[in-house]
């Protein structure tokens, strides 16, 4: 039987209902998980930990290093990890993870809940069973599993804070679906030969998203701060103003004062191209990156990644930034 070891780290995964208030406080994971789910020891040999026990609007830089180096740590032990985390941040630590551990060769699963385990009509139980079960299958990936699809983690997006399919994967297929079997993609990672650890980052990235009327004046104060990077959430295929209120002026500054401004996309489907229209091509003109398909997260948090372990050299970061280091960017 295989070994998995169970991350917590907060969320609503793991809150109990205190009556008659119904405030929501914070259980033992474990006490919780045996007593609502004790098939869990069906499926595989269970190892719990807590990582931290927060609410995920509340993760920062250091609780992705815990988390990575408690996997890390342990990663010769076990079979498989499953990661329980509030849906809100997930998308964010999934991308930081599959950065931080490349060249994996055991499943990394991220899952949560939309309502707590303890609730009538829960969906934390059903998550956590085919997290356990996928964690058993030959899935080298950092994943994210929710309702009945897992997805690259660095490639998936929150699309609902209410449906219990509260995730998809806009630019790329599923790894597995589960229903009455499981089925895997042939889309998945190769396995790695050596698990590759770094954890350094750099948190000097800001993000803002492009909307008409935008005064790009009031973006001087990212120029003259110590920002390095800004990632803008642009129209369609990567498209801003250039007539009136042009943001091209800004982006040539930036380029010169030696910063990187990446172009990504407020549609989920598609990727940015550069080339299309003049918008894009102005902007590339200016020093602008187009960030493919990857996602707003992933490019975020893989600018972050990058800068950390480049400090000096940001000029690598832009060569790097087009290279997919964990498969969340189409080559």
């Amino acid at each position: 039987m295989k070994k998995i070891l169970i991350i917590h780290t907060g969320g609503t995964f793991g809150m109990i209902p205190m009556h008659p208030s119904k405030t929501l406080a914070r259980g033992d994971i474990r006490d919780q998980v045996l007593r609502y789910i004790p098939e869990v020891e069906k499926i595989a040999k269970v190892e719990f930990e807590i990582a931290f026990n927060i609410d995920s609007a509340n993760v920062q830089i250091h609780h992705w290093q815990k988390l990575a180096g408690i996997i890390h740590q342990n990663y010769d032990r076990f079979d498989g990890f499953v990661v329980i985390h509030g849906t809100d941040a997930m998308v964010y630590t999934a991308c930081a993870l599959s950065f931080m551990l490349t060249g994996i060769s055991k499943p990394v699963i991220l899952t949560g809940a939309q309502r707590p385990l303890a609730e009538i009509r829960s969906d934390a139980r059903s998550n956590l069973i085919n997290s356990l079960e996928l964690a058993t299958y030959k899935i080298p990936e950092v994943a994210i599993f929710f309702g009945t699809h897992l997805y690259r983690g660095n490639r998936t997006i929150k699309i609902s804070s209410t449906h219990y399919s509260a995730f998809e994967s806009p630019g790329y297929p599923a790894l597995a679906e589960v229903g009455l079997d499981v089925s895997v993609s042939k889309n998945i990672l190769s396995p790695g030969k050596k698990l590759i650890y770094a954890d350094r980052f750099d948190n000097r990235v800001f993000c803002f998203r492009f909307h008409p009327g935008l005064i790009p004046e009031l973006l001087d104060c990212v120029l003259y701060s110590q920002m390095q990077a800004v990632v803008i959430e642009s129209l369609g295929v990567g498209n801003l103003a250039v007539k009136e209120n042009s943001l091209v002026p800004w982006i040539q500054k930036m380029n010169a004062a030696g910063k990187i401004v990446v172009i990504a996309s407020q549609s989920p489907y598609g990727r940015v191209d550069l080339g299309l229209y003049e918008s894009g091509r102005s902007m590339r003109e200016a020093g602008a990156i187009p960030a493919g398909d990857m996602t707003t997260a992933a490019a975020i948090v893989k600018l972050m990644f990058l800068m950390g372990q480049y400090p000096e050299d940001l000029a690598r970061v832009r060569k790097i930034l087009y290279r997919p280091l964990a498969g969340e960017i189409s080559g």
